[in-house]
């Protein structure tokens, strides 16, 4: 028990760091979220190279083209995990923080459903119940107002398929996560070219210390994601699924603190997810309470 404690603590400290995080990316809303993704992509690849020089990784690295098995898996996870930053980096800066916070309080549901599905992680009925709510607050929300909140659903989707691949990537985190943002470095690098060259990028519009904004992209992108990729291998999906709700809670409290207003299909699916979150750890409830009465 003692040796998993380690992967308790990287996993919540994710949570915790993802959770502030749309206050950073709000400093960066004077660009155009695609130039912030590209920057993120290319500061985190250069972080995480340092990192894997310093730890002496370099290795690992070069066995990624022995392991033609891992192949797959690791350019599954460059794409969700590119589509995922994408998409949350809009939805930070544009207006759309509760849409993020959202989106991480119905993953953790989607994750378990997930994780019952591909890796047989057993549930109890009230545990899939809250699948079931989760998904009919979203299917109320459209019938009702005609409304979906489908950069909910997109950062969801991309985050809960991309914790699913991690589970079949056996190289260390820092290189993973390297390989997934180094893999798009060439497109990254050639979108912040042309931004640059249409008078869109950072040029005219940062100045003094707004420049260290760029290279933090990769501090606070490539952090919680080595701690996320360290912590998710040591932990059951059903537990790591508890533990994400650190993250949406914190990014909520945000998203009301900026002044962005929760709208009625907004909020009735959110009532939805909380009651889904409610069932489903009531199930945890009896697991464990079933637990301590076989043991005992």
């Amino acid at each position: 028990m003692k040796g998993t404690k380690i992967y308790y603590f990287y996993f919540i400290l994710s949570q915790v760091i993802w959770g502030v995080l749309p206050a950073f990316w709000l400093l960066l809303r004077e660009l155009p979220p695609l130039y912030t993704l590209s920057s993120r992509i290319i500061w985190a690849s250069v972080l995480c190279f340092f990192l894997i020089l310093q730890k002496h990784l370099l290795p690992g690295l070069k066995g990624v083209a022995k392991e033609r098995w891992q192949w797959p898996y690791i350019a599954g996870a460059c794409i969700f995990i590119t589509l995922n930053w994408g998409s949350y980096i809009y939805a930070t800066t544009r207006g759309f923080i509760l849409q993020a916070s959202l989106a991480y309080f119905i993953n953790p549901i989607v994750l378990v459903f997930f994780g019952s599905i591909l890796f047989r992680e057993k549930l109890r009925p009230v545990q899939r119940l809250s699948v079931v709510v989760a998904g009919l607050g979203l299917a109320l929300a459209f019938f009702i107002y005609g409304v979906v909140p489908w950069l909910s659903f997109i950062i969801c989707l991309t985050w809960a398929t991309y914790s699913m691949i991690k589970k079949k990537v056996v190289l260390d985190s820092q290189v993973s996560v390297f390989i997934e943002s180094f893999s798009m470095v060439p497109l990254a690098l050639a979108f912040i070219a042309f931004s640059e060259a249409n008078g869109v990028g950072a040029i005219g519009v940062f100045s003094g210390w707004q420049w260290l904004l760029l290279p933090a992209t990769g501090v606070v992108t490539a952090v919680p994601m080595m701690l996320f990729s360290a912590g998710v291998k040591g932990i059951p999906i059903t537990t790591g699924g508890i533990l994400m709700y650190f993250s949406p809670s914190i990014t909520l409290i945000i998203g009301v603190l900026s002044g962005e207003v929760i709208t009625e299909p907004l909020l009735l699916t959110f009532c939805f997810a909380w009651v889904a979150v409610a069932l489903y750890m009531y199930g945890i409830y009896q697991t464990i309470h079933r637990l301590r009465q076989t043991t005992t």
